[in-house]
Parts: structure tokens; C-alpha cells; sequence
């Protein structure tokens, strides 16, 4: 065994041209994240307020980078993807949304997937399993990334925004941490081998801490009750309903985040990628930072269309 303590051994010289991987990728990945959620919440509690129609913008960008990347990505399986498709999709859904609101999106949807099939049946260089792979890429992610607009304007508003975005990542944070520190027992090995039973108690116990903050600032504290175009500014007048809601939707959020999660990395392992894209420095791209995010758009906007009707039933 070599002694390190050896005068006459001369340590290797660094080599410049080979930076420290580990530490700069984390920091990228620190300072892409800290972006990431100033953006977010500048666009929430600045612009929002002012013109509601702002996340509209962060849904339409996320919706067109998300469907491009789902369809680099299955084109790296061998799927193909048409492109002409999804931009008619992405033209359409934002006048249709406007005029029609939520069914404006399965409007556009539904044509747009009438148009894969009128290519499919008159362009025979496309396949049946094209069709099927773009009517796919419309729904996951572009459907339900349009979703947002809808939870926006319609569907609980900004509390809805914040439960949407704030939990799954609460939940995955505290999940990689507990699973990082006590995970033993795996929970989907097949899919995602990092993944244990320990980290997903510990999902839930982030998912519930985040639904507490939200709990506390709308129904307890009142702190947007004056904010312009909060919409909804609390669940209940009574506070044990409250919290039954707020763990209840807590609870959906996070077990949707986590099915994302998986999706996402399933539909990864089965083309042969690392991430969707390369759009944020150390975190990839839109569907990798969102995967959690895009399942809880629908769970979200179901949620507050049932307690919208069953609040204005009882009202």
C-alpha cells in the first residue's frame, strides 16, 4: 500500500481542464431553482394581481415546451410525433379557452386529434401508431398543462395556484429527504429504484406542512382577502372543515404528484433518455421540473369544480 506520507511521492497537479462536477452542477441546479421560484411568485403575487391573465403566459410557454419535448423524447424511442398537430393545438386552445372556457381545451383537443387522423388517412407516411402517439403528446402534457388556465380563472384561483405548485414540491422534497435518510423498503423498483415506502410517509407529511401554510394564510389570517383577483379567499367559514379539506386536497395532490413522478420517469425509461430537455440549467427540462406539477392540474381543477358546486348548492 502506497504510504500518502511519502516525500518523494509528488502529488498529482489539478487538472484545469476538468472542473469539479459535483459541486458545480449542484450549485446550477440551487441557482436555477431559486430562479425558478422567484419567477414563479412574482408572477402570482406581482402580476397576477394586476392582470389576471398573467399565468395564462407561464401556461402557453409551458405548454408548448412541454409538448415539444414529449415529442423529442418518444422520436428517441422511435415514435413519431406530428408536429403540425401540436402547433395547431397550441394556436387554437388560448381563443377557444377564451371564448369557451374549460371546454374550449377539449374543443381544441378534440380537433386537433381529428386532424391526426385526416393526415394519418391522406399522408400515408404516417402510421396508426403516429396517430396514437400524437393524440398521446396532446393529452400528457399538452391537455393537461392547459388545465392551468382554467384553475386560474375558474377553478379555485390563486389558492388553487399555490396548492397546485407549493405541494408536490413540498411532498418530493421531504420524500427524497426522509427516503435519502431511512429509506429501506422500495416502493416502485421497476420504475424508480430510489424511491422507498419511508420516503412516501414522509411525502405525505410535506404534502400536509405545505396544506397547513395555505390553511393558515386563506382561512385562518386572512392575508389575501384585500388581494386583487385572489378568487377564492378561504374554503370555510368553519374551521374543522377547513382543515378536512386542506388535508384532503393536500393528500390528492401529493399522491397526483407522485403518479407523475413515476409516469414521467416510466415514460423516460421506456424511450432511453435522461431528462425531456435541457431548458433549466441542473434541473432539465419543463417536463422534468414539472412531471409532479402537470398530474395535479386536473386533480386540482376537479377538486374545486365539485366544491364549487356543492358550495353554491348550499349556499
Amino acid at each position: 500500500m502506497t504510504d500518502v506520507q511519502d516525500q518523494n511521492v509528488q502529488p498529482s497537479a489539478p487538472q484545469e481542464g476538468k472542473p469539479r462536477k459535483g459541486m458545480s452542477s449542484g450549485l446550477k441546479r440551487l441557482i436555477t431553482g431559486v430562479i425558478l421560484a422567484g419567477t414563479m411568485l412574482v408572477f402570482l403575487l406581482v402580476l397576477r394581481p394586476i392582470f389576471v391573465q398573467a399565468m395564462d403566459i407561464i401556461a402557453m410557454l409551458f405548454l408548448v415546451a412541454g409538448g415539444l419535448e414529449m415529442r423529442r423524447a418518444l422520436k428517441a424511442g422511435g415514435h413519431n410525433v406530428m408536429l403540425s398537430v401540436l402547433i395547431v393545438f397550441d394556436v387554437i386552445v388560448y381563443p377557444l379557452f377564451w371564448f369557451f372556457h374549460a371546454e374550449g381545451i377539449l374543443l381544441a383537443f378534440a380537433l386537433s386529434s381529428a386532424m391526426a387522423l385526416v393526415i394519418f388517412t391522406f399522408k400515408h407516411s404516417y402510421t396508426l401508431k403516429d396517430v396514437g402517439f400524437t393524440v398521446f403528446t396532446l393529452m400528457y402534457p399538452s391537455v393537461f398543462v392547459a388545465m392551468i388556465m382554467a384553475v386560474n380563472l375558474y377553478a379555485g384561483n390563486l389558492l388553487a395556484l399555490f396548492m397546485m405548485i407549493a405541494v408536490p414540491l413540498a411532498s418530493d422534497a421531504f420524500a427524497y429527504f426522509v427516503g435519502s435518510m431511512f429509506g429501506k423498503h422500495k416502493l416502485c423498483p421497476t420504475i424508480s429504484p430510489k424511491k422507498s415506502v419511508e420516503g412516501l410517509f414522509g411525502g405525505i407529511f410535506g404534502a400536509l406542512l405545505a396544506g397547513t401554510a395555505f390553511l393558515l394564510l386563506f382561512d385562518v389570517f386572512h392575508v389575501f382577502d384585500n388581494t386583487p383577483n385572489v378568487g377564492i379567499t378561504h374554503l370555510s367559514t368553519h374551521l374543522w372543515a377547513s382543515i378536512l379539506l386542506y388535508a384532503l386536497l393536500s393528500v390528492l395532490c401529493m399522491l397526483a404528484g407522485m403518479v407523475g413522478d413515476l409516469v414521467a420517469s416510466w415514460i423516460k425509461r421506456q424511450v432511453g433518455i435522461k431528462d425531456y430537455g435541457r431548458i433549466f440549467p441542473g434541473h432539465g427540462g419543463v417536463m422534468d421540473r414539472m412531471d409532479s406539477v402537470i398530474f395535479c392540474m386536473p386533480v386540482i381543477y376537479i377538486f374545486f369544480v365539485i366544491y364549487n358546486a356543492v358550495a353554491g348548492a348550499i349556499a
